[in-house]
Parts: C-alpha cells; sequence; structure tokens
C-alpha cells in the first residue's frame, strides 16, 4: 500500500515536520505548490498589507506546548484602548472591504472586538467554540450571503472555512504555530468574482515571527534574521506615502509609485509591524532553460560529484549533486535527483551520468538567487509535455 498525505502545513507545533523525527508519519515530501508561484499563476488571490499603528504586546505572557497560554495572552492583548485604536483602524482602512474576518486570543476578546466593529456601524458577529453549532451555522450563513460584513472568531475559522470573497483578516491573535498562521491567513488566499485582493492587518506581530507567507515552505518556515545585538532585522519597510508594506529592496512602492533614495532606508527601531510584508515581493526572478548538460566533476581530496549546468539563453548556472560524499551532502543529493523525477538514486556519479537523459525532466524554468559571490538554484518549474531540445551528459575531469 502507498500512503501520501495532502496538507497546507506539513509542520505541526507539537510534533514537527511530519516527514522528519521518530515516529515520522511520511517519509518525504514529493511535491510542493508555492504560494507565492499559486498567485503569480492566477490559482490564488494575492495579498497586500497596510502597517497598523496599533500594536499587542505578549511581554510576560508564558509559554504551554510550544505556544501562548490561552488565558494569559487574552489577559494581556484585551484592553479596551487597544481594542478600539485597532477597530478605528481596521474601518478606516477595511472601508472598501466587504467581508471581514477577525481572529482574537479568546472568547471575551472576540466579544469586545464584535462590540467595537458594531458601535462604528458595521455588522458583527462573534463565534468560538461555545457557540452552539445552530447558532454558529446560522451566523456563517448570513456571513456567506453579505448580510453580515464581519466576523470575530476564536479557534473555529482557521481551518475548513471557505468563504472566497473574505478580502480582510485582521491578525489580532500572537501565536507561535506557524501553522495556525499559515491557517488563518490561509482565509482570504480564495478567488472570487470581483476580488482584486486581500487585505492582511498584522496587530500580532505574526509575520514577523514566522516570516512572508510566500516564503514558507514544505521545508520550513525561515529563520528571524537577528543583527549582533540580538534584535530582529527587518525585512520588509513600509512606504511613507501610502503605507503599503514592501520587501527591503524595493525601489518603486508597487501600490503609488513612491521611489525611495538611500537615505529612505528603513530604521531598526521603527516599529516591528511597520517594516514585515506579508509577502517577500523581493523573490529570485525565474529564467526560462533552454539548454541542460551534466558532467563529473573532479575536486582534489574529496569524492567526485556530478556537475549540472542550466543554460538560461546566454547565463549558465551550475549546481554539484555530491552523490559520493555521504551524509547530509548525500541527502540532499538523493532529494535533488528525486525531486527532478529521476526515481532511485544512483550510489556513483557514473551510474548518475548513465541515466540523466532518459531519468531525468528538465525544467521549464529555474529560480536563481545569489549568496555571497555565487548563485544557488532555489525553485524549479516543470512544464508539462515538453521534452529536451538541447542536452548533453558529458564525462570531463577537471582539476579545481
Amino acid at each position: 500500500m502507498r500512503v501520501v498525505g495532502l496538507t497546507a502545513t506539513p509542520y505541526r507545533l507539537d510534533s514537527g515536520r511530519l516527514d522528519e523525527g521518530e515516529g515520522r508519519i511520511f517519509d518525504r515530501i514529493v511535491y510542493e505548490a508555492n504560494v507565492g508561484d499559486l498567485i503569480r499563476e492566477g490559482y490564488l488571490s494575492p495579498l497586500v498589507s497596510k502597517a497598523p499603528l496599533t500594536q499587542l504586546d505578549t511581554t510576560g505572557v508564558g509559554k504551554r506546548g510550544g505556544d501562548f497560554i490561552p488565558g494569559q495572552l487574552e489577559a494581556a492583548v484585551n484592553h479596551d484602548d487597544i481594542t478600539q485604536a485597532a477597530v478605528s483602524e481596521m474601518v478606516a482602512l477595511g472601508a472598501d472591504r466587504r467581508a471581514w474576518l477577525a481572529f482574537c486570543a479568546g472568547v471575551k476578546h472576540a466579544d469586545a472586538v464584535r462590540d467595537a466593529v458594531r458601535a462604528r456601524g458595521i455588522t458583527c458577529e462573534a463565534v468560538s467554540g461555545e457557540t452552539p453549532s445552530g447558532e454558529r451555522d446560522r451566523i456563517i450563513a448570513a456571513f456567506k450571503a453579505g448580510r453580515i460584513r464581519c466576523l470575530t472568531s476564536v479557534g473555529v475559522l482557521s481551518t475548513g472555512f471557505n468563504v472566497p470573497h473574505v478580502d480582510l483578516i485582521a491578525l489580532l491573535r500572537p501565536t507561535q504555530s506557524t501553522g495556525l498562521y499559515v491557517q488563518i491567513v490561509g482565509r482570504a488566499l480564495r478567488k472570487a468574482q470581483g476580488k482584486d485582493d486581500a487585505l492582511i492587518l498584522d496587530y500580532a506581530g505574526l509575520v514577523k515571527t514566522h516570516g512572508p507567507i510566500d516564503a514558507i515552505t514544505s521545508r520550513g518556515k525561515p529563520k528571524a534574521l537577528r543583527r549582533k545585538d540580538g534584535e530582529e532585522e527587518a525585512r520588509a519597510k513600509e512606504c511613507p506615502n501610502c503605507s503599503t508594506l514592501v520587501a527591503l529592496n524595493t525601489r518603486t512602492c508597487t501600490t503609488c509609485g513612491h521611489e525611495w533614495t538611500r537615505d529612505e532606508a528603513p530604521k531598526h527601531e521603527a516599529i516591528a509591524d511597520a517594516e514585515h510584508a506579508i509577502l517577500s515581493l523581493g523573490a529570485p526572478p525565474w529564467l526560462e532553460v533552454s539548454g541542460m548538460s551534466f558532467a563529473r566533476h573532479t575536486k582534489i581530496g574529496s569524492p567526485d560529484s556530478m556537475r549540472v549546468e542550466f543554460h538560461c539563453g546566454i547565463q549558465t548556472h551550475r549546481l554539484w549533486v555530491c552523490l559520493e560524499h555521504g551524509g547530509r551532502a548525500a541527502e540532499k543529493a538523493g532529494q535533488w535527483w528525486r525531486r527532478l523525477g529521476g526515481g532511485a538514486v544512483p550510489a556513483t556519479v557514473e551510474d548518475a551520468l548513465d541515466r540523466a537523459e532518459a531519468d531525468l525532466v528538465w525544467p521549464h524554468a529555474i529560480q536563481v538567487r545569489q549568496a555571497g559571490k555565487f548563485f544557488e538554484v532555489v525553485g524549479y518549474r516543470f512544464a508539462a509535455g515538453e521534452g529536451w531540445s538541447t542536452r548533453a551528459v558529458l564525462n570531463v575531469e577537471e582539476a579545481a
């Protein structure tokens, strides 16, 4: 029997990755559809984010089982002045949005947010695990039909909730769980008629904690960048004109066209929520592959490896598949071989060169990222039905 698992979140707060460690459920990731690719290809709705002025403070909140203790968390964030300020921002920034979801830290917090939204003339209901099932179904049906504009929630709308026209999400619940963060933001990724994008308002610092949603892959979330003084590095900046959050290397705002000069670099002492984007807009470029070749690479003092060359117009990008090195290097080589459709992993470079032409699938495009002085291939796209137009299998000894 073959067992396959399909999930948007292959990591769990209590047990870690589903394909790693003792007692793991699955052997490996065999295919991954990235959020960024699916947005660019039109399958998912784009996300945009604004920098809210209001922030939730979790200082002193204890942790249990890897996440914040619920009672302490709600006590820390459920303060009327914070709620009123956050809701005022939601109403202002969401004026043109038709379906809002606000994820809260507890039942009392959800009720307080609901009441503050209602006080500003917006139809709103709160749903939680304490809401009777019949009443919850009635509320959700009214939300889907457009009779209710906003829902505040505690733990019941993050999974299995599909309302495609949701176009605003307020993150009012801090969490250490990457899976929960992905599930919450995922409620806004559905496409719907008349929906151009969805607005994410991050009051809880979740983007700072877990990274942009399209940078979290089945290989795990990106680790927070830290300066020597221990503070986290900003990975995005706020447009001074329109407050849109964009990647650090952006020179022109994608919303209003503002152009940055060098003296406008983001300051690290700025508030964290104003410096992190829900999408990593500075993603590495995709390059069309016009040819692919393989060769034996010999380096004095090391086992041989297979050098792979991707020919992208006038550029050539290389990587080395270290099948004979043992340890982590050989494990990564095997993962690469399977990722390109090679099946059983060859034990030697000679075997790999003999099989590469017949076994491996030629990627239509590769994604390349600069790593120091060199470039590394970090992504592949495959065009179904396309074959090889230029290929070469070489056996060349080189002294490096």
